[in-house]
């Protein structure tokens, strides 16, 4: 048994007229007539009455139909889907992405994607640059979200989307709070909550760098990964964070956000999309695509 004959079939049960059907399959009358036999001889039954007035289906020829029919539909289904998965509109895409990408980036990004593209599914996880770039390069995840700059060597294509700022945030009452801007070497002496070294090396790499140019080494005095949980420190009291500019979105009490002045560094980070250097699904590139095309 194969496509062919089930399509026969089919052509012939809905013409009832070896010409009509012969016609409808592109062929001509006798091979069809061969082909059916063959398929008849194969199931041990005949599908067909014929004479030379009319064809009419036997009881298992009425039997068979439906089942073709549901096959070749699903045949066809099968072709379509891989089709849809060329060209990048069907299929699963899985996003690394920061924690900072929820305030802005990412809800716009995925609002916007799964409207144009509603068949491909989404796969989200949340976790930090380094780790996302190991993933990436593992090929855990297909796309990641990070955090600019990158110092370490991954091998990821990297698309800036957002450039940004460092901004301070400091306890509001305190003595920075009536502030708009906070110069870099007033932080000097100043208890200072820093993302750790380990997990986000890039950021409290570039925080140590604006506060050593600034002539002094940075007293931090509490470690956190993600802006949510250093804003929650602010607000305790512990002392002043070094954020992403766009953790401002974030709606906190007792907490100000100030403009950092005094240190050409504070303007070099970013969020951006890493995706592998090569063996990417098109599915990536359609994402890289929109992404990019908001920006423009």
């Amino acid at each position: 048994m194969n496509l062919q004959q089930l399509r026969q079939l089919v052509a012939l049960a809905e013409t009832l007229n070896f010409h009509r059907a012969a016609e409808k399959l592109n062929m001509s009358q006798p091979p069809l007539s061969i082909s059916l036999a063959k398929f008849e001889k194969e199931l041990g039954v005949q599908l067909f009455m014929r004479d030379r007035r009319q064809v009419e289906l036997t009881a298992a020829g009425t039997a068979a139909l439906p089942h073709a029919v549901r096959a070749l539909f699903h045949i066809e289904q099968v072709k379509a889907a891989v089709a849809e998965s060329v060209l990048g509109s069907t299929g699963c895409l899985r996003v690394g992405f920061v924690g900072s990408a929820t305030y802005s980036l990412l809800p716009k990004l995925l609002r916007g994607f799964r409207s144009e593209y509603p068949s491909i599914d989404l796969a989200l996880e949340e976790s930090w640059t380094t780790a996302l770039l190991q993933k990436l390069t593992q090929r855990e995840i297909d796309v990641a979200l990070i955090r600019t700059p990158v110092l370490e060597n991954f091998e990821a294509e990297i698309h800036v989307l957002e450039r940004d700022s460092f901004i301070a945030a400091v306890p509001s009452p305190g003595p920075f709070a009536d502030r708009s801007s906070i110069d870099i070497r007033e932080l000097r002496d100043v208890p200072l909550i820093a993302h750790p070294l380990t997990k986000v090396p890039n950021m409290r790499a570039l925080m140590m760098l604006m506060c050593r140019e600034a002539g002094f080494q940075p007293n931090v005095v509490q470690e956190a990964i993600q802006a949510q949980t250093m804003i929650s420190l602010v607000q305790c009291g512990i002392g002043v964070a070094l954020v992403a500019g766009v953790t401002s979105h974030y709606s906190a009490a007792n907490v100000k956000f100030l403009e950092i002045t005094g240190s050409a560094h504070a303007n070099r980070i970013g969020l951006a999309m890493a995706l592998p250097i090569d063996r990417r699904s098109r599915i990536a590139e359609r994402f890289l695509e929109f992404a990019v095309s908001l920006e423009t």
